[in-house]
């Protein structure tokens, strides 16, 4: 029934953001992984966020940049109003890094339950050297919340490739290869991207790791953030500073975000921020999906292809103060 509950629920938020486009002037119509550490009881490991790869750039030719902006891609929209409030080289191709897991998270949401019980396998020997980790091990057995939690908030790929074998298998064969298994996820991502009617995306992976075929664009990372923010269980987790787990083979650890917005002790910590997901590689830049409620509306950033890691925070706080502030 929840399956069908959520068909039902993307259906219509496919046909309204539609509608609310269309009856927008044709000018505001979108058209179509950095530092992170992972607490395991008193001992912190830390790993960097990053889906690097030796391919070529998956993105178009640019507008002239303007010297005043610290990034390439961006935009800033009001849910409730349905209205783009800036937007700079919003449908250009960009290379999604970590921001592709949003995409995961959303698709394993919509295809099994919360409280499924994955095991981790040998899934994770296809996990990139050098890649960002939430340190989970073959043999144990977690929650899809609790993986999505290692996803969303130190940016595990190794939890991305979990969540793609068993969601894949859960729909095909407990036998399924886990290269099959991944190209099937992966189908399934592109599908409910098609879906919700991302217009100029395409995924080749559940973590975002480089590659000239993976591609989304800013106006599309907003239609997928709306999608997801529509889900209870993935709008409370991204929301989140850090979070104590307990795995169901009782191994414990704490996990906390890469997202600074999300940080009281950070200088750019924001108190309106509930999310999102940052991202980062050689090619896509620093980049970072925020999403923000003050006064009874919600707001969603999306800051691409930033130089700095810091960059992509300050240019995120000030759209938020210049158009939500």
């Amino acid at each position: 029934m929840k399956r069908i509950f959520l068909a039902v629920c993307f259906l219509i938020f496919s046909v309204m953001f539609l509608c609310v486009q269309l009856n927008k002037n044709s000018s505001d119509i979108p058209s179509s992984t950095d530092p992170s550490s992972a607490l395991i009881g008193s001992t912190v490991a830390q790993t960097e966020e990053s889906t690097e790869a030796p391919s070529e750039p998956a993105t178009e030719p640019e507008a002239e940049n303007n010297p005043n902006y610290k990034f390439k891609n961006a935009a800033f929209y009001c849910v409730e109003n349905g209205e783009m409030l800036f937007s700079y080289n919003e449908n250009a191709k960009l290379a999604p890094a970590s921001l592709a897991k949003i995409l995961t998270a959303t698709v394993a949401y919509y295809y099994s339950d919360p409280n499924d019980v994955f095991t981790v396998g040998s899934e994770l020997d296809m996990v990139a050297p050098h890649s960002s980790l939430c340190l989970i091990s073959k043999g144990q057995k977690i929650t899809l919340n609790d993986l999505v939690v290692g996803l969303m908030l130190p940016s595990g790929n190794d939890a991305a490739y979990t969540i793609a074998v068993n969601v894949a298998r859960k729909l095909t064969s407990e036998d399924l290869p886990d290269k099959e298994a991944v190209k099937f996820f992966c189908q399934l991502m592109n599908s409910f991207a098609e879906l919700i009617e991302m217009e100029n995306s395409n995924f080749t992976s559940p973590d975002g790791w480089d590659d000239k075929n993976q591609y989304t664009s800013a106006s599309d990372l907003i239609k997928l953030t709306q999608c997801a923010l529509g889900i209870e269980e993935l709008r409370s987790i991204i929301s989140l500073n850090q979070k104590y787990v307990v795995f169901k083979s009782g191994q414990n650890i704490t996990w906390k975000s890469t997202n600074k917005l999300l940080d009281k002790s950070s200088k750019h910590y924001n108190e309106y921020a509930i999310g999102v997901k940052t991202g980062s590689t050689k090619k896509a830049g620093n980049c970072l999906v925020s999403a923000f409620e003050k006064d009874g509306l919600t707001y969603i950033s999306v800051v691409c292809g930033v130089e700095t890691s810091d960059g992509r925070y300050e240019e995120t706080n000030k759209l938020f103060d210049s158009y939500a502030g």
